[in-house]
């Protein structure tokens, strides 16, 4: 399955990417994240993304992944983000 990326953009740009019509590959840098008020005060706003915007009231789309972590807390998932205080992140954790 193909999608068009034309109408696609990053927010926060990895240095290692791979964009083809049928796959996305992203190396991400060590303290990548999107975290926000932890009981301990963590907050992290820096997780590499590319987004496309609509304004569809209901929408839905299908990811497929392949992961290979490479040590704790690493993640691989999906994001619905409007901005830095208003976002939706499912994602899988290496632990």
């Amino acid at each position: 399955m193909t999608f068009d990326t034309h109408s696609f953009f990053w927010l926060n740009e990895p240095k290692q990417k791979k964009l083809q019509s049928e796959s996305l590959e992203i190396v991400t840098e060590p303290f990548t994240d999107l975290w926000q008020r932890t009981y301990y005060r963590f907050r992290n706003d820096n997780a590499p993304m590319f987004v496309t915007k609509t304004s569809a009231p209901y929408f839905s789309f299908v990811v497929k992944t392949t992961w290979e972590p490479q040590g704790r807390f690493d993640q691989c998932g999906v994001v619905v983000y409007q901005d830095s205080e208003h976002w939706l992140k499912a994602s899988v954790e290496h632990q």
